[in-house]
């Protein structure tokens, strides 16, 4: 039995069971002295979560090692497993990282390399293939500095989703995902055409919230770059920041531009106050997160008045033809400060080994691995997979949150300034002039204009830096 204690329940420990079939796995001597360990997990509360969590119980039948899961709240996320990782205590064992965090992670000290165990035969199933693995989903969701240090359990794009249903009553033809044909005019005239204050339909639910910006607003400001800027949507090659610029100020407004179809009190809506009004059938679009869409859409126990009525698409393509290479991922790290390091690989090699993740997606998981992929389970449960196999691969930009541990702070500037222009008390050409200073205050302090220091390479520049196989990182 495992223990989840769910924030907002006063941390009341809630034990749930749940029926399984266990199928087995060889385990090693290493193994077995592991019996009666307890680990402890922190993850958010997401949906991809919840479909591992349902095999949780077969690994501790399995391996008789319990697992205690705290859950916490997206948004608050981030600052719990700092808090618990800066006072250096070990409490936790494995923590969800998400990428745009790994860098601060990593550089910190708080993550330990994982590479050793991954190759140790003790500790790591023969079956387990390192390579199975997307290449730019390990290196980009996992790699820092040349090492490893933690493992997928998903990784995908974001874009938007909207109802096929009042499309086709409106007279709409919506596209195909990654049809170039879906522009951000394209997208605009749908929602003003569908948007009807007198029947409660919401032309496109957005995500303004302050939190949010780094994650919703970020592909708009992809997708309004030209050919010849991209790359430089925060820095040059230099490190000096580029946002303010034509580009960014169209952006936003952009991105504010759907706050006339939004309620007066929608300024902070984040992903769950969009979702829910589009869950509720007030809402013909809203933005979507690859990894959420079955559990947030198309799961008719939770969904039933929208599944199966949803087309699930890109970021619409910008002015320029630009289209969002956007790249989006939640993986397991190991805490440098855990005294039971080995059974907690024992437990992140067996909950992504290729059995269980192909077993995972009829329950929404994600994959990440090429055989996952390619399964007929995949194809059967969750069809809206298929076509991001090729982007993963080719498109997809690991960086595009670019990986320096000042991520989150430029992240929070974005949403602080940006928030600003949605409610009013900025426009958007002072928000870009003040991103612009604060962010290089940011990057002065972080010691990029040092002279003569060496600072870290621009990934993003050449992508074929993620293409590596994943066991040929250290």
């Amino acid at each position: 039995m495992r223990i989840l204690k769910i924030a907002g329940l006063g941390g009341m420990a809630v034990a749930l069971t749940m029926p399984f079939a266990t199928l087995g796995h060889a385990q090693t001597d290493v193994q077995k002295e592991l019996e009666g360990t307890e680990i402890r997990f922190l993850q958010p509360s997401m949906p991809q979560f919840a479909a591992l969590g349902r095999f949780i119980d077969e690994f501790e039948e399995e391996f008789g090692i319990t697992v205690i899961v705290d859950q916490v709240p997206f948004d608050q996320y981030r600052q719990k497993s700092l808090v618990e990782m800066q006072q250096g205590t070990g409490a936790y064992d494995i923590y969800a990282v998400d990428v745009m965090w790994l860098a601060e992670y990593a550089a910190a000290g708080f993550l330990q390399p994982i590479m050793d165990y991954v190759k140790n035969p003790d500790l790591t199933a023969e079956g387990y293939d390192i390579d199975d693995f997307l290449p730019r989903i390990i290196s980009g969701s996992g790699v820092y500095d040349e090492t490893l240090y933690t493992i997928p359990i998903g990784a995908a794009p974001t874009g938007t989703t909207f109802r096929k249903d009042v499309a086709e009553e409106a007279g709409i033809d919506l596209p195909e995902r990654f049809d170039p044909k879906f522009t951000t005019d394209f997208m605009y005239d749908a929602a003003a055409k569908v948007n009807n204050p007198e029947t409660g339909m919401i032309g496109f639910a957005n995500m303004p919230g302050r939190w949010f910006w780094g994650v919703t607003y970020l592909p708009y400001l992809y997708a309004f770059q030209t050919p010849e800027t991209k790359g430089d949507e925060y820095v040059d090659e230099e490190w000096k920041i580029t946002i303010d610029n034509e580009r960014t100020i169209d952006s936003i407004n952009y991105f504010t531009s759907f706050k006339e179809f939004m309620p007066a009190d929608s300024a902070n809506w984040g992903i769950g106050e969009a979702t829910a009004v589009y869950q509720a059938g007030n809402a013909f679009g809203t933005w979507s997160y690859t990894e959420f869409i079955n559990g947030f859409f198309e799961d008719p126990e939770t969904q039933p008045e929208i599944a199966g009525k949803n087309v699930h698409l890109h970021t619409p393509a910008g002015p320029h033809g630009v289209i969002d290479p956007w790249f989006g991922a939640w993986t397991l790290g190991i805490s440098r400060d855990s005294k039971n390091k080995e059974a907690a690989w024992t437990f992140i090699q067996w909950i992504t080994s290729p059995e269980i993740q192909e077993r995972a997606t009829e329950f929404g998981a994600p994959p990440v691995r090429h055989s996952t992929y390619k399964s007929e389970t995949l194809a059967e449960h969750q069809p809206w997979w298929t076509d991001v196999y090729e982007y993963m691969l080719n498109t997809t930009n690991p960086d595009e949150r670019i990986r320096v541990p000042e991520w989150a702070e430029i992240s929070d500037i974005m949403g602080e300034e940006g928030n600003r222009v949605w409610i009013g008390e900025i426009d958007a050409e002072t928000a870009a002039a003040n991103m612009q200073r604060r962010m290089t205050q940011v990057m002065r302090r972080g010691g990029y204009y040092i002279p003569g220091r060496e600072n870290p390479p621009q990934h993003w520049r050449d992508l074929t830096y993620y293409d590596r196989l994943p066991s040929e990182w250290n």
